[in-house]
């Protein structure tokens, strides 16, 4: 048997063929690719709103919604859910999760469902709980998260990135408020706290904020939005629901609606959650909540605006459940109920929670890039100090940090908190040891930089 050899020419033009075919693969691969898509997931008028009181709600000022982001590029695509609840369970989130896996080709890994913390949503009981509250509304919801990541994934088109950032100097505040006579905690809506007999001096905030306002824009190649990534660090208690017993988004809500009206219906205003525990307003639950909320939507279209434009933008994720220890609920101190003005046997459900828990608790913990900008999460109230040390040590140019991701662990408060004490401190609205909180921020940032290391920055922000 004999074989003819070809040419040099041929075989030149043979390979040239290829290389070329090779690279186009290659750069279909690498296209920046982004979808977006939202769905209604408003309760019914009846359910039970959130919070301490938990008023039975009767009209809807404006919807809630499930707003779905997916960006692919490399052959990775990253999802991020922005959903106007005020926490999201494990079992909710992971079957919502499945649901998506069922229907795409999207892996466990790559989804962040992101509540906003929202007040004025459906109370959502913790993990365990025999409360039956609302278990109609909340059983649909993995469903209603799943159809807005499948429909985002549908809506797939290549896509230009830009960053922008606003700062913002007003509107909240560090609610904790160091009191002179004992050097402890009181937070700022204790009626105490302007008690000139009680607490005669005050030695200011606890700590800082985080002034930063992020928006991540995706645009099409003529240059319309197709949507946006906003993340901001502040509770979203504005909206008036304790007099008016109505269903809002709060200022997420007004951010996406305000980035609609400004570049088009079809701008989806995706909202992610900053370590927000020890952030609000510096007024609460207020008739003129709108006109408040609109300081940080301005911000939101003032940073869409400004975006810098990012060349090839790297996508990537990670994610590991790491198992840490709970609080340490026997040994809370009566002391540091009653100091605040409360019944400690007010406090004797929520401690015996936390006491019931297993000694450890297994936690999901997130990070990703779409180019030089960073995600790291954490399930928890991540008190603001931890976000800044995020963003810290990360190695990324832009980070944020999204809490409240994919599951729901109490406020997470920093060394200096728990020797303050306050409200978040206490034993069943914090679950997680320091010990265990200080693990989660450092398995975040060890992903953030396995992240960086992996694959080479392209993806530097072109000066305008």
């Amino acid at each position: 048997m004999t074989f003819k050899l070809a040419s040099h020419s041929a075989r030149g033009a043979a390979y040239v063929s290829l290389l070329a075919a090779c690279l186009c693969l290659s750069s279909a691969a690498a296209e920046l690719q982004a979808g977006f898509a939202q769905v209604d997931i408003t309760p019914p008028i009846g359910a039970i709103i959130t919070g301490p009181m938990g008023p039975l709600s009767a009209a809807t000022d404006d919807p809630l919604k499930a707003r779905a982001m997916v960006v692919s590029s490399g052959g990775r695509k990253l999802v991020i859910v922005g959903v106007d609840l005020v926490k999201i369970r494990r079992d909710l989130s992971d079957k919502a999760i499945e649901l998506v896996m069922q229907q795409s080709d999207i892996t466990r890994d790559a989804v962040l469902i992101c509540p906003s913390h929202n007040h004025s949503g459906p109370l959502i009981p913790a993990d365990g709980d025999n409360n039956k509250a609302n278990k109609a509304y909340i059983d649909t919801l993995p469903k209603l998260i799943s159809d807005s990541v499948v429909q985002a994934n549908k809506a797939l088109q290549p896509a230009r990135m830009s960053v922008g950032r606003s700062i913002v100097l007003e509107g909240h505040i560090n609610r904790r408020l160091i009191s002179k006579s004992d050097g402890l905690v009181l937070n700022t809506w204790l009626k105490k706290v302007n008690d000139l007999k009680e607490v005669p001096q005050l030695l200011g905030s606890e700590s800082v904020i985080d002034p930063e306002l992020w928006l991540v824009r995706f645009d099409s190649p003529d240059g319309k939005m197709l949507g946006s990534l906003v993340n901001f660090t502040c509770h979203p208690c504005l909206h008036d629901r304790i007099k008016t017993h109505t269903w809002s988004a709060d200022f997420p809500g007004m951010i996406a609606d305000t980035l609609a009206k400004e570049f088009g219906p079809q701008a989806v205003g995706v909202f992610t959650q900053g370590a927000s525990g020890n952030i609000q307003p510096p007024v609460c639950w207020v008739p003129d909540w709108k006109e408040r909320a609109a300081v940080f939507a301005n911000a939101a279209v003032e940073a869409a605006k400004s975006a810098v434009p990012v060349d090839e933008p790297v996508v990537d994720y990670m994610r590991r459940d790491v198992e840490v220890p709970r609080c340490n609920a026997e040994a809370q101190r009566p002391e540091a109920i009653s100091r605040l003005g409360w019944r400690p046997e007010s406090f004797e459900g929520t401690q015996k929670t936390a006491a019931a828990m297993p000694r450890t608790l297994n936690v999901p913990v997130s990070a990703a890039r779409i180019g030089p900008f960073a995600i790291a999460t954490n399930a928890g109230e991540l008190f603001v100090e931890w976000g800044i040390t995020v963003k810290k040590r990360s190695p990324f140019p832009h980070t944020i940090l999204s809490e409240l991701t994919n599951h729901w662990v109490g406020y997470e408060p920093t060394e200096a908190a728990f020797k303050h004490e306050g409200y978040e401190t206490l034993a069943g609205v914090n679950y997680v040891a320091l010990e265990g909180i200080q693990t989660l921020v450092d398995t975040s940032i060890e992903m953030l930089d396995e992240l960086w290391k992996k694959a080479p920055e392209r993806s530097q922000p072109e000066s305008k």
